[in-house]
């Protein structure tokens, strides 16, 4: 009876399996679908909901991982696969952005709306990645709108950990090394793929690191309230060299470099006309002046008090820009409150609008990337609580309960940016320390087996080198 429940219990996983991630095909055709766990020449352990199911490789015809097409089940009809039920969508999808026509017989101009960031969701170099913006060039693509918005709701100081006061502000490189990446994307790749909408930035906040991303735009608006700025946290993480003034002056310039790339695309896509470098180190430094002298519909910038008005003398703070500030130095080119208001700034009145379609790809990474760093925050805490005590007793099922959980780790950080980051701001764990941490676990796993099938060999204490042990002390 046991075994007949299991049988079923297999065979309703692989029915509701739409979201399991690796696929077991067995030697009978049987296809067992979930999360495999660990692998070694006897059998693949597969975590199916919370169960941990061993399949002996002796019962495998093929192991379909995740980044793999799912095969076909051996019972599945060739005549299913063209059915009504799975064109219709497809159908669904190809008229979900008809273009319409107005009275005078022009096609109405499509906007979409891109988010960088929403309140809760603002992160630079977690939820605002390479990899969420390359996840929307396929609904773009289909789309084809006529103009995308660039929705900028970005504040690091809301963050509860916000970026320059954590443990580990080296770390916060990370971030910035970002910063050309996503612009390389919002500038580069979305034409490359045949994305040809006119970009427009609305920044109703960018306090962070999403002020450079902003300023990489030559078309760029702000709310009535929103701040540029909030850069001066990052340099703090220079401070340590200060008194060195040759380390200092090189850190400081490379610094800028990672900064100073976004503006430079942004003046290539603006043929020329874009933000001056000028400008972007004085945000990010408190001890640079900044003046401005208007030349025309242009603001030259220059880091002392000689332009015709002083926009900053104060050493203790970096510049910030309020929205009125903004548009006065010509930083932006008006202020909108709405998207109506926005768009009638580019004499559009009538107009369709997407403003779902980019905004739920943006929602589904950020909720996958933080499931994803929940689960393993449980893992490392379950390792702790191992070396407290809890759990298996003997060295191999240790160091087997501690190898399942380090692969899924590295499985997640492999996956995600923005878990890879994390973990490494929050527990001092890299994927080149964890890798070796489980080549070692592995290889004390072989020697225990090989010594003594029938002892238990070894100690289980956490492997050594690598960076410190998880779950260690």
């Amino acid at each position: 009876m046991p075994r007949l429940f299991i049988t079923s219990l297999l065979t309703l996983f692989t029915m509701t399996s739409a979201f399991a991630e690796d696929q077991i095909v067995k030697i009978n055709g049987a296809i067992i679908s979930g999360q495999i766990i660990s692998e070694d020449g006897d059998a693949v352990v597969l975590s199916i909901r919370g169960i941990e199911l061993r399949i002996p490789k002796s019962e495998i015809r093929e192991i379909v991982r995740d980044e793999e097409d799912a095969p076909a089940s051996s019972g599945a009809s060739k005549s299913s696969s063209s059915s009504p039920m799975v064109e219709m969508p497809q159908a669904e999808a190809a008229n979900k952005w008809e273009r319409r026509m107005d009275a005078s017989g022009n096609q109405v101009p499509l906007v979409a709306i891109i988010p960088v960031g929403t309140e809760g969701r603002e992160q630079v170099g977690t939820d605002i990645v390479p990899e969420v913006y390359e996840a929307m060039i396929p609904v773009l693509s289909d789309m084809q709108p006529d103009y995308v918005v660039f929705r900028v709701n970005c504040n690091d100081k809301r963050e509860n950990g916000y970026w320059y006061q954590v443990k580990r502000e080296e770390s916060s490189m990370n971030d910035f090394d970002l910063l050309g990446e996503i612009a390389d994307v919002w500038h580069n790749r979305f034409e490359d793929e045949g994305i040809y909408a006119q970009p427009i930035c609305w920044v109703e906040d960018a306090v962070g690191s999403s002020a450079v991303l902003s300023l990489s735009f030559c078309d760029l608006y702000t709310s009535s309230e929103a701040t540029i700025g909030g850069l001066q946290g990052a340099a703090q993480m220079f401070e340590r060299v200060r008194n060195d003034e040759n380390t200092y002056g090189k850190y400081r310039e490379a610094f800028l470099g990672m900064f100073r790339g976004p503006l430079e695309l942004g003046r290539i896509r603006c043929d020329g006309v874009g933000h001056d470098n000028a400008l972007l180190d004085a945000l990010v430094y408190p001890d640079m002046r900044l003046s401005a002298t208007w030349q025309g519909r242009s603001v030259k910038w220059e880091l002392n008090r000689q332009g015709s008005y002083i926009v900053d003398d104060n050493e203790k703070s970096a510049v910030e820009f309020s929205a009125k500030e903004a548009g006065d130095f010509l930083i932006s080119r008006g202020m909108a409150d709405d998207l109506d208001d926005l768009l009638l700034l580019h004499e559009l009145v009538d107009f369709d609008l997407d403003d779902t379609s980019c905004q739920e790809v943006f929602d589904d990474y950020a909720d996958d990337w933080r499931k994803a760093l929940s689960d393993c925050k449980t893992a490392i805490e379950e390792m702790q609580e191992l070396q407290a005590g809890v759990g298996p007793s003997d060295a191999m099922r240790q160091a087997q309960f501690r190898l399942t959980r380090m692969k899924k780790i590295l499985r997640m950080m492999n996956r995600y940016s923005a878990v890879a980051l994390r973990c490494q701001m929050e527990f001092g764990l890299s994927k080149l320390g964890l890798k070796l941490q489980i080549e070692e676990l592995e290889e004390r796993i072989r020697a225990m087996r090989s010594n003594d099938r029938g002892r238990q060999g070894g100690g289980g204490g956490a492997p050594r080198g690598g960076g410190r042990g998880i779950g260690g002390r």
